[in-house]
């Protein structure tokens, strides 16, 4: 079932920002600042001095974000990994260029 491209990006959105919301125990009563990313903007080097956690979650929505430039409706998780790793690859090789330049070069063609 194809579903049209605003519900898929849509969808996309929902779960990035479900994603990359710190989580916060209620007993720390700590006041949650969410971040605003350009994706044209961030640099590679930054997304590398990123914790762990955050790391992960702004390169799984990266994923997302490249899958919906290129249309793509079905994940393979294998090729998404690939992916995923090879962008890391590209930041590490390059880290003044941006994240987004890295993903692109590593999309599958």
């Amino acid at each position: 079932m194809d579903l049209p491209r605003p519900v898929i990006l849509t969808a996309w959105c929902v779960g990035v920002v479900a994603a990359t919301l710190p989580v916060v125990p209620a007993a720390a009563q700590m006041t949650v600042v969410p971040r605003v990313v350009h994706m044209e903007q961030i640099a590679c080097a930054e997304l590398l001095a990123l914790p762990s956690e955050r790391q992960d979650r702004l390169l799984i929505y990266f994923d997302g974000y490249v899958a919906g430039m290129r249309r793509q409706t079905t994940w393979d998780e294998r090729v998404e990994g690939e992916m995923i790793d090879r962008a890391i690859g590209y930041c590490k090789a390059d880290p003044s260029q941006t994240v987004l330049s890295a993903f692109i070069k590593a999309a599958p063609r």
